[in-house]
């Protein structure tokens, strides 16, 4: 395969990600995960930290994710990709509220098989809230002595 060809399949199978949540059935994109596939998120998150196989994403992240961010108000702010590397900048409702967030998600895909995925969310307080996660920085608290 060209370079060319494998940049354009690695950009179909991580977009097919997205329009498999945006279409409601986000579960269907389990056959394009590599069983070795690595799930790498901000420890903070119930999903996060790094796992290890295809499972933990299948039948943990992808049967939940809805109920956290609304797919159906996603949008590509950039879908960018250079051989096996695909970067996607997207924004991701919350489910039940008004708010929107952004996420960078980093993908590797080898022979149409997405093998990993890093994600680094912009801004997570808001997501922080919906999940009921307590965020120090937010308070408008401070640990500082007073003078």
């Amino acid at each position: 395969m060209t370079n060319a060809t494998v940049t354009e399949q690695s950009k179909a199978v991580v977009d097919a990600y997205y329009q498999a949540g945006v279409q409601g059935r986000l579960t269907d994109f389990g056959p394009y995960l590599h069983p070795d596939f690595t799930t790498s998120a901000p420890n903070y998150l119930p999903w996060g930290g790094t796992h290890a196989g295809a499972a933990f994403f299948r039948d943990q992240v992808l049967p939940n994710l809805p109920g956290v961010l609304d797919f159906s108000r996603f949008s590509y702010d950039v879908l960018f990709a250079e051989d096996e590397k695909v970067v996607a900048l997207v924004n991701f409702g919350l489910t039940g509220s008004d708010a929107v967030i952004t996420i960078s998600e980093h993908w590797t895909v080898r022979d149409g098989k997405a093998t990993s995925i890093w994600v680094a969310y912009f801004e997570p307080q808001k997501l922080l809230d919906k999940l009921g996660i307590a965020h120090g920085l937010s308070s408008g608290t401070s640990d500082a002595p007073s003078k």
